[in-house]
């Protein structure tokens, strides 16, 4: 930016966020803390303070996503007017315009309009978990989901749309609804089934509660001040309504409202009407199509669970009919119960997570029993033939199996490493090969019957210990 326009911005801040905080990436702060000033210090030749009464809607404009196109339109309109005053000789029109093109260009090219990382992905993922997690505890806490049908504005300040705010998470910037504002759109509903009589003053006292002013002349409940004795109309409310969060990414985009007839509205005069100029205003919203999570909770156990669904109900009827924020009678607002389509999803999700849970968990078994299985076979495979034999021998449930198995009944097939263990674990004096050897000799008293005598074995075993591997007699 030309060094003739000194935003009013700390030199070391500007230095790091940026003149117009254009490097900035969170919303909330920039919505916090560097909304640009009406006024600012010189920026023409004769020293003169400069009147920048767009300032405050250029910075809700750049935190949008479609704002740059409106930037860019309106640097363009400073443009032109800077060289209609260029061609005048207006030197201090052509300074100040200069500058509303700098500042705009800055303005443009701001950072806020998408989160770095998957920051906005997980806060929207948190937002999912926690509406589940209430959801789980039925007369205690509801969760009803809207999907946005028309655009939303909140947190207007004086019902201006010059005033025109937004609420957005402090960390991610991603827009929400006060809680305040969803207790007050269901506390209307409310006090229309109130009266018609669909709600007792009781029940209504019980979910959102009241105070002495409510039941004076004008308050909203004065028409129940004979039903509820004076000691008794200042009561807590038994449900919590809590900020709406968005469940799905959402879009900030800039809105324009105009007021075609300013001059009549200022004067009444109908010759006014004739002379009908446009001004539009800009303010940011909330583009349809996202989806947010609306939870109650009880908070004191002051609310059963039939009235507890009662509340729910006139939450829905709120979102659904009345709308939420302002312009709600334009059409900005308005939700769909989307409640048992997000429910579906959530239980897809859940069961295509345990799915994929049970088919992870079978992956890892199968793996970990072929890691095993070679373990197992890379350790056999360094163990000597005596201590192949032994192993098997002692894993096997009695002697039956061993004499009527591969080492034994096979003897004569075995290769000369298996032949020469056989023989040492037979040559032990005690143990699984002492006991075998008396079997095969037809001495065991385990086989009093001699019925696994094998005499032929028994004498191949015998020539081979003492002609082949010369170790002269078998026990």
């Amino acid at each position: 930016m030309p060094t003739s326009v000194k935003p009013p911005i700390a030199p070391d801040v500007a230095e790091v966020i940026g003149d117009c905080a254009e490097n900035v990436e969170n919303r909330s702060l920039l919505l916090d803390k560097f909304i640009l000033h009406k006024s600012w210090p010189s920026v023409s030749s004769t020293h003169q303070r400069m009147r920048m009464d767009d300032a405050s809607r250029w910075s809700f404009i750049r935190m949008t996503q479609n704002g740059e196109r409106f930037l860019e339109h309106e640097k363009k309109v400073h443009e032109s007017k800077r060289d209609r005053a260029k061609d005048d000789g207006n030197r201090d029109k052509v300074e100040e315009h200069q500058a509303c093109v700098d500042i705009l260009q800055c303005l443009s090219k701001c950072a806020c309009r998408k989160l770095p990382g998957n920051l906005a992905a997980q806060k929207l993922e948190q937002n999912r978990k926690f509406a589940q997690a209430l959801s789980k505890r039925p007369g205690e806490t509801a969760v009803v989901y809207g999907e946005l049908q028309g655009r939303l504005i909140v947190n207007l300040s004086d019902s201006l749309i010059q005033n025109a705010g937004i609420c957005l998470d402090r960390n991610t910037g991603l827009p929400y609804i006060p809680g305040s504002a969803v207790k007050g759109v269901a506390r209307h509903a409310a006090l229309s089934h109130l009266r018609d009589g669909g709600w007792t003053i009781g029940e209504f006292m019980h979910v959102f509660g009241s105070s002495e002013a409510d039941f004076r002349d004008k308050g909203e409940l004065s028409g129940f001040v004979t039903s509820v004795p004076e000691k008794e109309r200042t009561l807590k409310g038994g449900v919590d309504f809590l900020s709406a969060q968005p469940i799905t990414e959402p879009t900030i985009v800039v809105d324009i409202s105009n007021v075609h007839y300013p001059k009549y509205y200022q004067s009444g005069d109908v010759h006014d009407l004739a002379n009908e100029n446009p001004k539009p205003n800009t303010f940011p919203v909330v583009e349809k199509g996202v989806r947010y999570a609306f939870c109650i909770v009880e908070n004191g156990k002051t609310v059963d669970g039939k009235l507890f669904e009662k509340a729910k109900s006139v939450l829905i009827e709120a979102i659904t009919v009345s709308g939420v924020g302002a312009k709600t009678g334009a059409g900005y607002g308005w939700f769909k119960d989307v409640t048992e389509i997000m429910e579906a999803e959530v239980k897809r999700e859940a069961e295509a997570a345990e799915a994929q849970r049970a088919e992870a968990e079978a992956k890892a078994k199968r793996e970990a029993e072929l890691v095993a299985i070679e373990a197992e076979a890379r350790r056999r495979a360094e163990l000597s033939p005596f201590e192949r034999i032994l192993e098997s021998w002692n894993n096997q449930p009695n002697l039956k199996a061993i004499v009527k198995g591969r080492y034994i009944a096979q003897f004569v097939s075995c290769s000369d490493d298996e032949k020469k263990g056989i023989v040492e674990v037979l040559r032990m004096p005690d143990g699984i090969g002492a006991r075998v050897w008396a079997v095969l000799k037809g001495t065991s008293p385990e086989d009093s019957k001699k019925k696994f005598w094998n005499r032929t074995v028994e004498q191949a075993i015998r020539a081979y210990c003492r002609n082949t591997l010369k170790l002269g007699k078998m026990p």
